[in-house]
């Protein structure tokens, strides 16, 4: 459809006092300097198996629902069947583990919180018996909104890419043609509907380095990913992901244990982030990430008031 100025006119005024728009916030300081959650987009996430990427996007999506109650839809069958998924929310909500092992677990109190809590912000796809495509999620979205007026989902984990239900009958094994198609599908239910999609990807091919004995794979980047020409072509914003090895030496000395590097490798639309690299942890213990300020960790939004994990956060009723 061909428009012409004056039937924009209205639009084009709102843009212009506007300006150009960040999404929300991710709920830590470094990452917000490169990168925010916008409604209308989408994220692809590229990290080798074991790599994070899985508990980012959980991280980013318990963040999204603690600040702007945000609903979202988890579609992963690598994370296991809907009570892990469940017990993986759990864990995350509540900093502790979900598994009451010698009394050191979420006391039951936390426990029926949390799973009230999830229960209004979390719908989990069961893919035990079959998988879906992204195409059958976004049906799943459109049924549940008009099963449930209004009640509406606002992000969908659809990850990984390999564990979707894919048909490229029609694009005679052409997966660049799939892809792109798929991921013109993508944006236009986002932009449409006012959604977040997150989907991840795993390397395709990537070469060991050997440095001081120590051989391990290199941070990935998008043309390493499988279908990752294609998929670069289509991704608004594009972030890869690293676990260093130990005893692995950086720019800043030894790499910890728990370090996780995030790249910014395709950043759109305008606004919303830039490029650049930003360096989170993971606390196995609590289940969640982490900012480090000045040998202080920094959990998710503890940094608007200058809080560390010692200081529990009042404003978002964060349990410890």
């Amino acid at each position: 459809m061909i428009k012409r100025i004056p039937q924009i006119t209205n639009e084009l005024e709102a843009l212009r006092a506007k300006g150009l728009q960040r999404g929300d916030d991710t709920g830590f300081e470094c990452l917000n300097a490169l990168y925010s959650i916008k409604q209308g987009s989408y994220t692809i996430f590229l990290a080798a198996p074991g790599h994070g990427k899985s508990e980012l996007e959980f991280e980013l999506l318990i963040n999204q629902s603690m600040k702007y109650g945000k609903r979202s839809l988890i579609y992963s069958p690598e994370t296991g069947s809907v009570p892990e998924i469940v017990a993986e929310l759990v864990h995350k909500y509540t900093y502790k583990p979900f598994y009451n092992k010698n009394g050191y677990g979420v006391g039951d109190k936390e426990y029926f919180e949390a799973l009230n809590w999830i229960d209004h912000h979390f719908l989990i796809v069961d893919s035990d018996e079959q998988s879906y495509s992204m195409l059958e999620l976004f049906e799943m979205v459109k049924t549940f909104e008009k099963e449930n007026p209004g009640e509406k989902i606002d992000c969908i984990m659809a990850e990984p890419y390999n564990e979707l239900k894919h048909d490229m009958k029609e694009y005679n094994g052409r997966q660049d043609l799939y892809i792109e198609d798929l991921f013109g599908e993508v944006r236009r239910f986002c932009k449409k509907n006012n959604k977040h999609v997150f989907i991840s990807f795993h390397p395709a091919h990537q070469q060991k380095l050997d440095e001081h004995g120590i051989r391990y794979y290199p941070m990935p980047s998008a043309r390493e990913a499988a279908g990752g020409q294609a998929a670069l072509r289509k991704a608004m914003t594009w972030i890869n992901m690293w676990r260093p090895p130990v005893g692995l030496v950086g720019e800043n000395g030894p790499y910890k244990e728990n370090e996780v590097i995030i790249t910014i490798e395709k950043a759109k639309p305008k606004g919303v982030s830039v490029k650049g690299t930003c360096t989170l942890y993971f606390d196995w213990k609590r289940n969640r990430y982490y900012e480090d300020k000045d040998g202080t960790p920094f959990y998710a939004f503890h940094h608007e008031k200058g809080q560390s994990v010692l200081m529990p956060s009042e404003e978002f009723d964060i349990p410890f």
